[in-house]
């Protein structure tokens, strides 16, 4: 019995694997959105910041260096208890203005709402700690624009992005998005015109790589099947008038799923032809853990955040979510990638004590090997047609690291779904924040520019102002 059932569910397993292969292999191709649009359609860009002083600058200057005239920014600062506002101040030169609110939606009080003089389209709100949830709902309510992106702090835009969201929007079913998340420290020069580059720590090599996997692959055949169920924190793209409809966030441990899941919803039962996708030709950077202590913190914290809603949205997927979505949330994500995870810890300590087994074992290990390898290439050649080619060199890196990654950083994921499952029945409200390293000594001073400086995606710092 237990032999049937280990090769069903492998079957089960190899099915959604070889979807994440072929899907965007032959349905994500470069040139989309490439034409330029005479009317730029109105976007507030929305970033929430606790504590976020040594890495906010970058995030400031990559929305100065954006192709796009159409916007404005919010810096949301949540009631930092660093040097955080200190540091708009000074990179900003902030005055107080008053600001008109659509008072839609419930956050914590403002204490005060400034605009930069030098670069009039950027505002911060300074307001009490509530949380991002609160910071984005605050945001919200006082965007002027119709359209709603949201970025983390640490997230990088692409020169484009904005060029290619105004593209992509033209497609007036399309009621929320993400875009692509790169690894910053994976590229380097410009934020006009950043390269990959593969001379990392072997730890974001691996974040580099599940990055291009879990959105080139993933996302985008859950876009096909529209089952997107995760619009990434990181890089958000919204209808305004859905987030008021929906209530705004959530205050949970997971807003990022949980908003998209209660758009999907409201797609369900309301604006039937309407939909949520995944735009992989709008980017930006963020930094990823450079320590297994944080990279630790972050993924016990998304899965935690993932156990969450699929404990508070399990007795709606039947009813308020399409079938596809309720089949690649509950079997792939719930059954195959955390479920399965404990049996998976213990079964290699079963066979080493019994010796019953090992042929099975070594058997579905090849099989998983050689997924994780044609997956790995596939998301290379996606990367590829996108414009994000490698140099002979790094390409060489990649060929060796694929194989090495594939026996030991991955199996950390087993680790990380393990933990973090059981941690959110012990404790799922704590929450421990991943350290952002950023430019951790760099100078505050008033060195901003919209045109021409040079300002690296990996921190170089010879070369920061």
């Amino acid at each position: 019995m237990g032999l049937k059932i280990t090769i069903a569910l492998y079957t089960i397993f190899f099915i959604f694997q070889v979807l994440y292969i072929f899907v965007p292999l032959f349905t994500v191709k470069g040139g989309r959105y490439t034409e330029r649009l005479k009317k730029e359609k109105g976007m507030s860009i929305l970033v929430p910041a606790f504590n976020e002083e040594h890495i906010i600058k970058n995030c400031i200057q990559s929305i100065l260096h954006i192709d796009y005239e159409n916007y404005e920014a919010f810096i949301i600062n949540d009631g930092s208890t660093d040097r955080t506002m200190d540091v708009l101040h000074s990179l900003l030169d902030l005055q107080t203005v008053k600001r008109e609110k659509a008072n839609r939606l419930l956050h914590k009080k403002v204490k005060s709402v400034y605009q930069s003089k030098r670069y009039p389209k950027i505002y911060v709100i300074d307001k009490q700690n509530g949380g991002k949830a609160d910071s984005l709902n605050t945001g919200t309510d006082y965007a002027a624009f119709e359209n709603i992106i949201t970025l983390d702090a640490d997230s990088v835009l692409d020169v484009n992005s904005l060029q290619v969201i105004n593209t992509a929007l033209e497609d007036d079913k399309v009621l929320a998005a993400g875009g692509m998340v790169h690894i910053g420290q994976a590229f380097h020069g410009d934020y006009t015109n950043p390269k990959p580059y593969f001379k990392i720590s072997n730890l974001l090599k691996f974040q580099f790589i599940q990055y291009l996997a879990n959105f080139y692959l993933y996302k985008s055949t859950q876009t096909k099947f529209n089952a997107l169920a995760i619009i990434s924190g990181a890089f958000g793209i919204f209808k305004k008038e859905i987030l008021f409809e929906v209530g705004g966030y959530r205050i949970t441990i997971g807003e990022d799923m949980d908003i998209t899941m209660r758009i999907q919803s409201l797609i369900k039962t309301k604006y039937k032809d309407a939909k949520v996708k995944f735009i992989p030709e709008a980017v930006c950077y963020t930094e990823g853990p450079e320590t297994l202590k944080d990279l630790f913190k972050q993924r016990i914290r998304w899965q935690k955040a993932f156990i969450d809603c699929i404990i508070n949205y399990a007795k709606y997927l039947p009813t308020r979510f399409k079938p596809s979505l309720t089949v690649f949330l509950i079997v792939d994500a719930l059954l195959l990638g955390s479920l399965t995870a404990f049996p998976t810890l213990i079964v290699p300590f079963i066979i080493l004590l019994t010796g019953n087994g090992a042929y099975l074992a070594l058997m579905l290990f090849s099989f998983s090997f050689s997924l994780g390898i044609f997956q790995s290439i596939t998301s290379i050649i996606i990367n590829n047609r996108l414009g994000h080619g490698f140099t002979a060199t790094d390409r060489l890196r990649l060929c060796l690291f694929i194989p090495f990654e594939i026996v030991t950083y991955r199996f950390l994921g087993v680790l990380f779904n393990v933990f973090g499952t059981v941690g959110y029945f012990i404790n799922k409200d704590s929450w421990n924040k991943v350290k952002r390293v950023g430019d951790s000594h760099q100078d505050y001073g008033n060195d901003l520019s919209e045109n021409g400086t040079v300002i690296p995606i990996n921190r170089d710092k010879e070369k920061l102002g």
